[in-house]
């Protein structure tokens, strides 16, 4: 195939480029024609995904972590070039929820041939998002994670985020939406999932599939810091629906308001505040998936 391979020169501490020559090596070993670029922001990026569809590539691997693909979909979108992932970022969840390893070294092992796939994508206040938006506990821990407060990856990361965001969060007065139904209260949180997780591997909607025209709703009622802290165990281990103040619904179009503004985060980043609204309209995005 042809692919533009972007290089994300910040993701993950710079993990990208550390590993670009035996990315570009193996790529080339397995028959792909590329076109190799580093895109240290938002503009270069968008444009070398335009220039590539202007130039017949046939696809776009970025070398990045969730936040840079949810960066390039406007691009991808624009242009209908199929997206494909080479996981080099501190979660990787959008690679999880693909199907395929959140592991670099794992993926470039394997035969990297890709087979051409669609997965539904929704949108929050209007911006395409990947895998889950996020109202709540899990937005004020992405906000941690964003500005460097978990010294690990992955999950081990946003744990440690999850305990530095225990000490001052509070539930607060809300409203959510699901299509016809209606919950009302005190929240904790609430996650629009697409895909079935985030965190660096945590099942927030154990069920939830990308390509099934719905979303899993997961709400978390009012729960204290201590009753939050004694759950977190469940929630590492996907059991967390069994606790009676957790629903899950589903539906196609979700509605958030809050008493005071409140952060969304989606894909790990921030994408305003509070009020939310997030739909599936039929949109579909074209991705390629390792064989093999």
């Amino acid at each position: 195939m042809r692919l533009l391979v972007v290089i994300n020169p910040h993701a993950a501490g710079g993990r990208p480029l550390r590993h670009q020559a035996h990315m570009e090596a193996r790529l080339r070993q397995a028959g792909h024609e590329l076109r190799v670029v580093v895109a240290p922001d938002l503009a270069t990026l968008h444009r070398h995904i335009r220039e590539a569809a202007a130039t017949a590539m046939e696809g776009v691997l970025v070398a990045g972590g969730d936040g840079t693909l949810h960066q390039a979909l406007p691009a991808l979108v624009e242009t209908s070039l199929p997206l494909g992932v080479l996981p080099c970022g501190r979660g990787n969840d959008f690679a999880r929820n693909l199907g395929m390893s959140p592991r670099l070294e794992t993926v470039l092992r394997g035969p990297l041939q890709f087979a051409l796939d669609t997965i539904d994508l929704p949108r929050a206040n209007g911006r395409p998002f990947l895998s889950i938006a996020g109202v709540g506990f899990d937005a004020r821990v992405n906000q941690l994670a964003c500005a460097g407060k978990g010294w690990f990856h992955g999950r081990a990361g946003y744990l440690v985020c999850g305990l530095r965001a225990l000490r001052t969060f509070t539930p607060f007065a809300a409203q959510v939406r699901v299509d016809d139904r209606s919950w009302q209260g005190r929240l904790t949180l609430v996650a629009v999932a697409n895909g079935p997780g985030y965190g660096g591997g945590i099942r927030i909607a154990p069920g939830a599939d990308l390509r099934d025209g719905r979303f899993d709703v997961c709400i978390v009622g009012d729960l204290g810091r201590r009753e939050l802290l004694a759950n977190l165990p469940r929630l590492l281990r996907g059991r967390h629906l069994e606790h009676p103040r957790v629903s899950l619904w589903h539906g196609r179009r979700v509605e958030i308001e809050t008493a005071e503004p409140q952060p969304i985060f989606a894909d790990g980043e921030w994408l305003g505040t509070t009020p939310a609204t997030c739909v599936l309209d039929g949109t579909k995005l074209r991705v390629l998936r390792p064989t093999g």
